[in-house]
């Protein structure tokens, strides 16, 4: 018990030559009130970060969900696990296997731009848009485009039908519109710069980016076409009633 008492003594002496020390020091009271602000301060934003962080964790899940809970995969079959109300719940989709829409890509464009740049292509449909829309022929070849899977501006990078290197038969235009026959008659002219008095023909040919009028109807020459362009104007000059 004396030496209990003897190492208690020797600790009280120890913490109050400390403090004795402390307090002799000029600056020990200023120490103090820092430190008490100090761990004020931290104890502060501890309280504050616990509250904002520990926030309500739970999920608000209404009564009628609870009891009907999301069904699983292989529920979800065939219709299987829809409420009953559900006017698709009996309905089962099937995969129809159709002909694929035509895939457009630059290599399907007129032989003048194959050296262009897309950037040159944008500009230049940019350039005849003005165009666009001044010319009866426009809406029956769009039409024909969209049979093609064409709905956008690509259709006016391309010929109609490459009457220069394909001979058709009058089969091949069978159902088509007579303004589209007309055009594509036409369009054998254009493909060599045949400048076009009629506005209708010459609005249409000058929305088609690879269109360049340079020669006047006065000084052209059907000694320009190929024996398969010849051949293409005459079945197309029997089937087209405009």
């Amino acid at each position: 018990m004396e030496k209990i008492k003897e190492v208690l003594a020797k600790i009280r002496g120890f913490f109050t030559g400390i403090f004795k020390k402390i307090a002799e020091n000029p600056n020990s009271k200023r120490w103090i009130v820092e430190g008490c602000i100090s761990i004020g301060v931290g104890i502060l934003i501890g309280i504050v970060t616990f509250n904002l962080l520990k926030g309500d964790k739970s999920l608000s899940v209404s009564k009628e969900a609870a009891e009907k809970p999301v069904a699983g995969e292989e529920a979800l079959k065939e219709g299987e696990g829809l409420p009953a109300d559900d006017p698709d719940a009996d309905v089962v989709i099937e995969v129809v296997e159709g002909e694929p829409v035509q895939e457009i890509t630059t290599d399907s464009f007129a032989p003048p731009l194959n050296s262009w740049s897309s950037e040159e292509i944008d500009a230049a449909i940019s350039e005849r848009s003005q165009y666009l829309g001044k010319s009866k022929y426009q809406d029956a070849v769009v039409s024909f485009w969209e049979s093609k899977g064409v709905t956008d501006i690509s259709g006016n990078c391309m010929y109609l039908f490459h009457t220069d290197e394909k001979a058709y038969s009058p089969e091949d235009f069978k159902g088509l519109a007579p303004e589209v026959i007309h055009v594509a008659k036409n369009e054998i002219y254009a493909r060599h710069g045949y400048s076009f008095k009629d506005p209708d023909l010459y609005n249409y040919f000058m929305a088609q980016v690879w269109y360049t009028p340079s020669v006047m109807p006065a000084d052209f020459s059907e000694k320009t076409f190929n024996e398969t362009e010849v051949k293409n104007l005459n079945v197309l000059n029997s089937v087209d009633t405009l």
